[in-house]
């Protein structure tokens, strides 16, 4: 049975997952605007796999797309949910949520374009299961329709066993409360025989006399792919590879940068 990783249950990870990782200083810059124009080209309905809490969703749905949404997490489709609140009927109509796993959703539906942003499909831990995903969704697309799957470029120096995280501790202030959201990594396990990384986290919630009044301990785990790993990956999935990018500025593939494949359904 397919579990969600710990960060994506925990109640305190899913409540500051927006704050600490939806802002535009975290997540790649451009991604929204980037889907957005894919949508335009390709075709709604679109279909996005790893939904989280919508961030690419709703503003999708807010400029007249409609959004088909896949998330394994129950929490996270919960916020997804909540931040279609307040919405106009035909926004919040526009988009549908569904819980599943990326690797054997099945949808009554054939999509033009599935998108997967911000290093979702790496959470698939074996070539197997990322193999399965990319099977699944070639049966959603239809004949020519497009997928856009966006991945870190791997820093092997950062990958080799004892390396530490490249990533550095997240601040944040919560605007309605005035607390500090504070995300430290505590602990980083490379394994580069499978090409993963796990990590675990220290969640604090700090109140403004400096008292910490809410913490867990939390972690994911990721697995890395090189460049001629994914081209592969698609190739063997059914999938020709149209564009690559190292950011949504579609400047060209950098070590260390984005991975952004747009590929098409053959």
């Amino acid at each position: 049975m397919t579990t969600v990783d710990a960060y994506y249950a925990d109640d305190l990870g899913v409540a500051t997952y927006d704050l600490l990782t939806g802002s535009s200083e975290v997540v790649a810059a451009g991604d929204v605007a980037f889907y957005l124009a894919c949508a335009r080209r390709f075709g709604d309905p679109v279909l996005e796999l790893a939904v989280g809490t919508g961030r690419v969703a709703w503003p999708l749905a807010d400029a007249g797309l409609h959004v088909v949404g896949v998330d394994l997490s129950a929490a996270m489709l919960e916020q997804a949910a909540r931040h279609g609140v307040g919405r106009p009927a035909a926004v919040r109509e526009r988009v549908t949520l569904h819980q599943a796993d990326m690797a054997s959703f099945a949808l009554a539906a054939a999509f033009p374009l599935a998108i997967i942003p911000y290093s979702a499909f790496q959470h698939l831990l074996t070539p197997e299961r990322q193999r399965a995903a990319l099977a699944c969704i070639h049966r959603h697309l239809v004949p020519g329709g497009h997928l856009v799957v966006d991945v870190f470029d791997p820093l092997l120096d950062h990958c080799i066993p004892g390396a530490a995280s490249p990533m550095p501790d997240r601040e944040a202030v919560e605007p309605a409360s005035g607390h500090l959201v504070r995300r430290r990594t505590i602990a980083r396990h490379n394994d580069p025989i499978h090409q993963t990384i796990a990590e675990t986290f220290r969640l604090e919630i700090v109140s403004a006399a400096g008292e910490v009044i809410a913490e867990t301990e939390t972690s994911f785990a990721v697995r890395w792919a090189c460049r001629q790993e994914m081209a592969y990956l698609f190739e063997l999935s059914g999938f020709d590879v149209v564009a690559q990018y190292s950011d949504f500025d579609r400047a060209p593939p950098a070590y260390g940068k984005r991975q952004i494949w747009v590929v098409c359904r053959l």
